[in-house]
This record gives C-alpha cells, sequence and structure tokens, in this order.
C-alpha cells in the first residue's frame, strides 16, 4: 500500500487507476482479516466447549460412583457429613453442567447467527455450518443425558441419607422420652409421697405436682408425636418398620 502511495504522489500517470486497485486491496484485505478472526474466534469457542464437555463426561463415571456406593451411616454426625458432601457433590455436577451448557449455546448461537446485510459480502458469508452445529448439538444432548441420569442418582441417595437421619432424629427422641420418664417421671413419684402438714405445705406440693403434671403431658404428647413419625418412617421403605416400632413400642 506504500508504494501505491509514493507513485500516486509522484504523478505516475495512471494515479488514479493505482488509487483504485489500491482501495480493492486494501478492502480485501480488510475483509480477509475479519474473516480470519472470525474462524478463529469460533475454534477458540469450539476447543473451549470440547474440553469442558469431555471433562464433564470423563466424570460422569466417578460421580455416579460416589452418589451410589456404600451402606449409609448410622451415627447422626456421620450422616449430617455426609448430607453435606452429597449436596457439595451436586453443587459440583451442577456447575460443570452449566458451564458446558452455556458454551455450547454460545457456540450454536455464533454457527447459526443470521447474517446482517453488511456482512452479506464477507468470506464467511457462504459458509456452512449445518454439520458443525449437528456435532455440537449431538454433545450438548449427550451432556444432558448424563447429567439427567446423575441427578436421578444423587436424588435417591439424597431421599434415603435424609429417611435414615429422620430414624436417627427419632430414635433419639424416643430415647430421652424414655429417659424422662425413668430418671424423673418414676422417680418424681417415688420421692414426693407426702401430702403436707400444713395447708401452706400442702398447697405448695400441689403446685410442685401441678408443674410436674404439665411437664409429663408435654412428654406424653412428644410421645404421641412420635408414634405418628413412626408411622409415616416405616412407610417410607428406607428405614426397618421393625427397628422403628421396636423403639415405638417402648
Amino acid at each position: 500500500m506504500s508504494v501505491a502511495s509514493r507513485l500516486s504522489e509522484a504523478g505516475h500517470y495512471a494515479s488514479q487507476q493505482i488509487k483504485q486497485i489500491s482501495s480493492q486491496l486494501d478492502q480485501e484485505w480488510k475483509s480477509f482479516a475479519a474473516a480470519l478472526d472470525e474462524r478463529s474466534t469460533i475454534l477458540a469457542m469450539s476447543a473451549v466447549f470440547h474440553q469442558k464437555a469431555e471433562q464433564f463426561l470423563s466424570g460422569v463415571d466417578a460421580w455416579c460412583k460416589m452418589c451410589s456406593e456404600g451402606g449409609l451411616p448410622s451415627e447422626m454426625q456421620d450422616l449430617e457429613l455426609a448430607i453435606h458432601h452429597h449436596q457439595t457433590l451436586y453443587e459440583q455436577v451442577t456447575q460443570a453442567y452449566t458451564e458446558v451448557s452455556q458454551d455450547g449455546k454460545a457456540l450454536l448461537d455464533v454457527l447459526q447467527r443470521p447474517l446482517s446485510p453488511g456482512n452479506s459480502e464477507s468470506l464467511t458469508a457462504t459458509a456452512n455450518y449445518s454439520k458443525a452445529v449437528h456435532q455440537v448439538l449431538d454433545v450438548v444432548h449427550e451432556v444432558l443425558h448424563h447429567q439427567r441420569r446423575l441427578e436421578s442418582i444423587w436424588q435417591h441417595r439424597k431421599v434415603r441419607l435424609h429417611q435414615r437421619l429422620q430414624l436417627c432424629v427419632f430414635q433419639q427422641d424416643v430415647q430421652q422420652v424414655l429417659d424422662w420418664i425413668e430418671n424423673h417421671g418414676e422417680a418424681f413419684l417415688s420421692k414426693h409421697t407426702g401430702v403436707g402438714k400444713s395447708l401452706h405445705r400442702a398447697r405448695a406440693l400441689q403446685k410442685r405436682h401441678d408443674d410436674f403434671e404439665e411437664v409429663a403431658q408435654n412428654t406424653y404428647t412428644n410421645a404421641d408425636k412420635l408414634l405418628e413419625a413412626a408411622e409415616q418412617l416405616a412407610q417410607t421403605g428406607e428405614c426397618d418398620p421393625e427397628e422403628i416400632y421396636k423403639a415405638a413400642r417402648h
């Protein structure tokens, strides 16, 4: 281009023609450079998409195993920790899937983007990306299929973990009721046998008895609620009904 400028400035007899050729060359070069940039952008987006998709797909088997392996903890603290880890795993899988999905959509948007009037003459205007679109869609659908399968497996174990935690809470609550009856209820009745030597003492004993009776009634109400919870737990299918009813019958 600098040669054309020097020729025109030197008063070359074909300066007008030189300017036209120079302008045409400049336009074609800009068009070519734009096409190169567009191609580079598409390839970069494709590389990122396929990298994340392959990372997701390569992790599916391990995630499935983590979602379903092993028995359920029996201690409440271990169960709470297992539930926390299970939720963390879900968030990791969801984040990985979201990134693949978003990158796939962005790539498809570029490949399927309609040409604006100003770009109808560009070098990439006639590019046919239909095959590339189908390839990207195939990967997106494969990732989606595995994500749904993972979510189903994850959800099943989540329910089992929470039901087992409910069983632990139930057993703990039952034990608290039994402990109160054995250590406080029966002991109170055995210890307090007097009827009072005076009106003041009799009323004091009556007040203490009324307070105790209120606590006993609350304990009975809690026990009644535990029996309802036992019935619900037994119907979940995850907890052993005999184990539940055995605890409830105490």
